[in-house]
């Protein structure tokens, strides 16, 4: 797989602002491009589900080792 072609941006530091808001010294930076594609709905609801159940489990985890610490059981 190759790599994109890099995506650049100009930007500006805050010491080069005028008065009148342009930019005396543009900098071209970097545009970080996302590594994953966009989800499409399928997709999507699956790594929602993932989320929710992983949070969950930690949830139930938690309150286990609370009842644990607390001697519950």
């Amino acid at each position: 797989m190759s790599d994109p072609a890099p995506l650049y941006v100009v930007g500006c530091a805050a010491e080069n602002v005028q008065q009148d808001g342009t930019c005396s010294v543009p900098v071209w930076m970097p545009y970080h491009q996302p590594v994953l594609p966009p989800l499409d709905l399928a997709d999507g609801t699956l790594v929602a589900f993932a989320i929710v159940g992983m949070w969950a489990i930690g949830l139930k985890a938690r309150l286990v080792f609370r009842a644990a610490r607390i001697g519950v059981y």
